[in-house]
């Protein structure tokens, strides 16, 4: 798929975020619910699926791959054409080492978040989201492409400014709520007690901070105890879970590391 195929991408995510299961369940059900796919750039998918040479593919990566062979999974595999990697080459040229100050400055066109930054821009996607904080400058990428693309928007954000937009207030927040929950509930109940779901918001929060996503972890607990029915929050999430292609295929991949003998690690 090139950007020809498709005029509305959506965002763009990072190798962190979709290689992290809560993460990438967390912005599996925002796509589901945004009506489109989650979109995988050429080089997170590299990424991905890199196995050292002489080794097996771990669970991870052939989960992966089974992942992309199977019909219908929720995700889009993004390609570059020729004219598309060239003008990708051109924008990593205008990255400065302040851009990625733990990379030397001869490392800047072949550093991978910069490829996957200018992989997201020429494809046309609405932004880069990104749970990197170290090796990334968030404001001086934007900076550069706002000086050498006139991109006014930022580009490059973080999951947690993400969700915040997204999901930004009233309705949306109690939809942020019910989304987070649908990650975390149970697959093999009809109903799940209110305390047992506050039980496991407050483990996923606990993995949001951990995964630098202090704002969404705050604001969720806010609408829990806030919220005027949460037996109605529950179930709604308990019917969003049913309903979610990401979700559906999340409990698939889950399947195929039990095929395999082990979970990696933070799998539900």
């Amino acid at each position: 798929m090139t950007a020809a195929d498709d005029e509305r991408l959506g965002p763009a995510f990072d190798t962190n975020i979709l290689s992290r299961p809560t993460q990438r369940k967390f912005v599996g059900c925002w796509m589901d619910r945004a009506g489109l796919d989650t979109l995988v750039l050429p080089q997170v998918w590299r990424e991905l699926t890199a196995t050292p040479s002489g080794m097996s593919p771990t669970s991870s990566v052939r989960a992966w791959l089974r992942m992309r062979e199977t019909v219908e999974a929720p995700f889009r595999w993004a390609s570059l054409d020729a004219e598309q990697a060239r003008r990708a080459s051109e924008i990593r040229r205008l990255f400065t080492q302040v851009c990625f100050p733990r990379s030397a400055p001869d490392e800047i066109t072949t550093n991978s978040d910069a490829i996957i930054i200018s992989e997201g821009v020429v494809l046309n996607t609405d932004v880069l989201v990104t749970g990197d904080f170290r090796s990334i400058d968030h404001h001086e990428v934007n900076h550069v492409l706002a000086q050498g693309l006139g991109r006014n928007a930022r580009f490059v954000v973080t999951l947690d400014d993400a969700l915040m937009e997204a999901y930004s207030g009233g309705e949306l927040g109690e939809e942020m709520l019910a989304t987070a929950l649908a990650c975390v509930c149970p697959s093999d109940v009809g109903a799940w007690p209110v305390d047992d779901a506050f039980s496991a918001l407050g483990e996923l929060r606990a993995v949001l901070v951990g995964a630098n996503m202090p704002r969404t972890s705050g604001r969720l607990l806010n609408r829990w105890e806030c919220s005027r029915d949460l037996r109605g929050v529950v179930e709604r999430a308990l019917a969003m879970s049913a309903q979610s292609k990401s979700l559906r295929y999340e409990r698939m991949r889950t399947e195929w590391h039990k095929e395999h003998g082990r979970l990696p690690p933070n799998v539900r």
